[in-house]
């Protein structure tokens, strides 16, 4: 009786420190709630993820996008907090192609004015 009392009391405390060992997690914010984050904000296909460590002690990630239309650049996502996500912003804002419009605008609407010439 007394060696089986020895033996759980043993395994006790090696589960204890086994469990306190897994407990001491790294607090900061994991790559997947950035992942998370770029695909309900952007229309970013995130290709890398890299993370630096800021002054003020928070994380910067750099993002490189698979597809370049809207953030040829790559994007950067600033967490002031560590351990929080919520404090995640994302910092760069999307190229937008205000002259885009100017181009294909006018194309189309000379095509079906041409159409419809044809027509009568």
């Amino acid at each position: 009786m007394k060696y089986a009392d020895f033996f759980l009391t043993a395994l006790t405390l090696i589960l204890a420190l086994s469990g306190v060992k897994t407990a001491k997690a790294n607090p900061d914010i994991k790559d997947g709630s950035i992942k998370v984050l770029l695909n309900y904000k952007t229309n970013c296909n995130l290709q890398s993820l890299s993370r630096e460590i800021t002054k003020d002690n928070g994380l910067k990630f750099n993002v490189k996008c698979g597809d370049k239309t809207f953030y040829p650049d790559g994007l950067i996502v600033l967490c002031p907090i560590r351990d929080v996500d919520v404090s995640c912003k994302i910092m760069t804002k999307p190229k937008s192609f205000k002259y885009l419009n100017l181009i294909y605008g006018p194309m189309s609407k000379r095509v079906h004015a041409f159409d419809e010439k044809e027509e009568k």
